[in-house]
């Protein structure tokens, strides 16, 4: 047996064909732990050698024909053929066996470092959404049997800083509104019903007029991210800018070119915030600034988490971070009380010198 204790972990480690396999034995806590786990990890290396020509399989054949079919039917939405293409175009036509942890971390360091097709950076949520296509893809295989282990699990996803604060001041809301004219006029009864519930994009362009209930004031959401649905209440805002809309078709929103339902407003939006002044702001960053407008009003976290759709209230912390203008208030207050006191004691210091008398 070749099992060792290292920083309290057992592992094992063996040479086959001139390879070295080094492996964690994470369930053993005793020597007889570990040789046995050893036993199995042989035994599936065995397997893979020369049970059910696992070896035969190139790995992106299967997520061809297996994988991404299931994708496409059971993900709401899905970015995995652009995720399959920069699979296929780094592993080829190598099969399961022949991946390995330190072929998938160079798999990594290569997405990370190359451009996206917008000639922009890669950030770490791309090159990590491209890391967990992958990952599923593996626990698929070893779901149906076609291989017996994952080497993702051995290589670390980057470390993700996607929390922005970006929000719509007054001035700004005013400017992106007067832009929304003419051709884009469509926009602007999306932007007030973006500001005043914060919903999603998504959620706003799906949005149907059987889902609006005029007499209790909501919003019934049933396709949601978090796939549970939600009620929205409509403030004075947004019923006056629905009852302006035509209540005829189907959708809320649509086209005014075709009348059907809208399906994209990136370039129309990005051209109002341009032409606005605007700058380094996102659609998503509407739902922020209803988020940080509820926070400024006092209202408590479990309310906004309610209404944005959060499960878990470290989401709504990122919306409801202080504002500037708090954080300059709350120090000019220590500034202020500072002051009093310094002239409080320098008063007291008054009193207690005895002016010598006049004359």
């Amino acid at each position: 047996m070749t099992v060792f204790k290292r920083n309290g972990h057992w592992w094992f480690t063996k040479t086959i064909n001139r390879k070295q396999i080094r492996k964690p034995l994470p369930t053993a806590r005793t020597k007889a732990q570990a040789e046995e786990a050893e036993r199995k990890e042989l035994e599936k290396l065995h397997n893979q050698k020369y049970g059910k020509a696992q070896s035969a399989t190139p790995m992106i054949d299967y997520a061809e024909k297996v994988y991404l079919p299931w994708a496409r039917k059971n993900k709401r939405s899905t970015n995995d053929p652009y995720y399959l293409k920069a699979i296929k175009d780094f592993f080829k036509r190598k099969t399961f066996e022949e991946i390995s942890p330190l072929l998938v971390e160079k798999f990594k360091s290569e997405i990370k470092n190359g451009m996206t097709k917008f000639d922009q950076q890669r950030k770490p949520a791309s090159v990590n959404r491209e890391m967990t296509c992958l990952s599923r893809i593996f626990n698929m295989a070893i779901r149906d049997g076609v291989t017996s282990s994952t080497p993702c699990d051995q290589v670390k996803l980057l470390r993700e800083d996607n929390q922005r604060t970006r929000y719509l001041s007054a001035e700004e809301e005013a400017r992106l509104l007067r832009q929304c004219i003419g051709e884009r006029e469509h926009l602007r009864p999306i932007i007030l019903l973006a500001i005043n519930t914060g919903m999603r994009r998504g959620e706003i362009l799906a949005l149907r007029w059987s889902q609006i209930d005029f007499l209790r004031n909501l919003i019934h959401l049933s396709n949601t991210k978090s796939g549970k649905g939600r009620d929205v209440p409509i403030n004075s805002t947004v019923r006056e800018v629905l009852l302006k809309l035509d209540q005829s078709k189907e959708f809320v929103f649509v086209s005014p070119k075709t009348g059907l339902a809208l399906v994209e407003i990136k370039h129309a939006f990005a051209r109002a915030c341009e032409e606005a002044e605007v700058s380094d702001f996102h659609f998503h960053d509407l739902r922020h600034t209803a988020a940080t407008r509820m926070a400024d009003a006092g209202v408590d976290a479990f309310t906004i988490a309610a209404i944005l759709g959060h499960a878990d209230l470290r989401m709504t912390a990122r919306y409801t971070h202080t504002l500037e203008s708090r954080k300059r208030e709350a120090l000019e207050k220590i500034a202020d009380l500072g002051k009093s006191g310094h002239k409080s004691v320098t008063m007291k210091k008054r009193e207690s010198i005895k002016l010598p008398l006049s004359g």
